[in-house]
């Protein structure tokens, strides 16, 4: 999906229903071993994505040329089925033109 000129951004919105700290991102991101860009919300706003977006394993597909969100689905919270990145990987290879 990347070579196909695709762009991840992965936000920890919360962490135990509370605001993630620079640690927590860190502690994320080096688990996970995440080759994408990882994030968190600014200081002072509390959860706002997950508050704005809903829970975690949503996931959004958005055009960069205009900023809208073509497609949306969330995943199971209790880790059973597909994950929402594993169900918007096809989609996304299919707006990008990819094989």
């Amino acid at each position: 999906m990347l070579d196909a000129g695709g762009v991840i951004v992965e936000v920890l919105a919360s962490n135990a229903n509370a605001p993630p700290t620079r640690n927590n991102l860190n502690s994320w991101i080096t688990t996970f071993g995440l080759p994408v860009t990882a994030l968190i919300d600014p200081s002072g706003v509390g959860t706002r994505t997950l508050t704005t977006y809903g829970v975690r394993e949503s996931t959004f597909i958005v055009d960069l040329a205009t900023m809208v969100v073509v497609f949306k689905v969330n995943g199971s919270v209790a880790g059973v089925g597909p994950s929402g990145v594993a169900q918007a990987i096809p989609r996304m290879l299919e707006l990008l033109g990819a094989p």
